[in-house]
């Protein structure tokens, strides 16, 4: 029963992903991650909340969910997301600390070396930049603790309580 009700609250956060976006911070002029982006569910949301002078790296292993991405992007008229293609490891092609936000939205348990990407992420924000994780099969408090080791510090829960917002201290 539980996993069913993990389930409903990803298809409302997926509905709610501007909202939510919103919510944890994401705004106008900002640089973000979405860090196993799939087809865009939060990408695209996120560029339009980041506007014209802000950018969204979106990052996958999907060559396909890229393209699908890239299509989507193109037909709301968004030029403001770069693709990067994932070797499938967790190094992460940004310059240290250039990002304002990284986004691990139902993902991070599917990354063997967990505690090496929070590392990335951290060296990839900026001093004030913020991650928002939604651990959906993956335990919070589990989350909270590798992150703290990696000096990302839980700033905040939204949405029920089931996003985790950090930022870099």
């Amino acid at each position: 029963m539980r996993h069913l009700g993990q389930f409903r609250f990803k298809l409302m956060l997926d509905r709610n992903a501007s909202k939510m976006l919103s919510e944890a911070g994401i705004g106008e002029g900002q640089s973000v991650l979405d860090f196993g982006c799939g087809s865009g569910t939060y990408s695209i949301p996120a560029a339009e909340l980041v506007g014209k002078n802000g950018r969204v790296h979106s990052l996958d292993v999907s060559q396909g969910a890229l393209e699908k991405l890239s299509n989507k992007a193109e037909k709301e008229g968004l030029d403001n997301i770069v693709t990067l293609l994932s070797s499938g490891n967790v190094d992460i092609p940004i310059d240290n600390e250039t990002l304002n936000h990284v986004l691990l939205i139902d993902v991070l348990q599917e990354i063997s070396d967990k505690e090496t990407l929070l590392e990335e992420i951290h060296r990839i924000l900026k001093p004030d930049g913020q991650m928002t994780v939604y651990p959906m099969h993956i335990d919070a408090e589990e989350v909270i603790r590798m992150a703290s080791k990696t000096k990302l510090r839980l700033k905040g829960r939204k949405f029920q309580d089931r996003i985790l917002v950090f930022e870099k201290s």
